[in-house]
């Protein structure tokens, strides 16, 4: 379950990293002024976020059972 929660604060913090930057434009005044293909490539890139965030902390887990220790490096043994 902290893994998926995890994945999804990243996904939280560069989606609305992400539109903040878009909102900071010199064309958009509200999110009425945001296209839909902004909006697409916005709920891709947060996707893409969750996904990369999601595969980072299962590996790390992953590499911590299989190496028997708590900072995702060690020796297999």
């Amino acid at each position: 379950m902290n893994t998926i929660v995890g994945a999804f604060v990243a996904m939280v913090i560069a989606v609305l990293t992400a539109s903040l930057a878009l909102l900071s434009g010199p064309e958009i005044t509200s999110l009425g002024d945001i296209t839909g293909l902004q909006w697409v490539i916005l709920i891709i890139g947060g996707l893409v976020t969750f996904f990369k965030d999601f595969q980072a902390i299962s590996a790390r887990r992953l590499v911590n059972k299989v190496t028997g220790s708590g900072d995702g490096g060690g020796t297999v043994g």
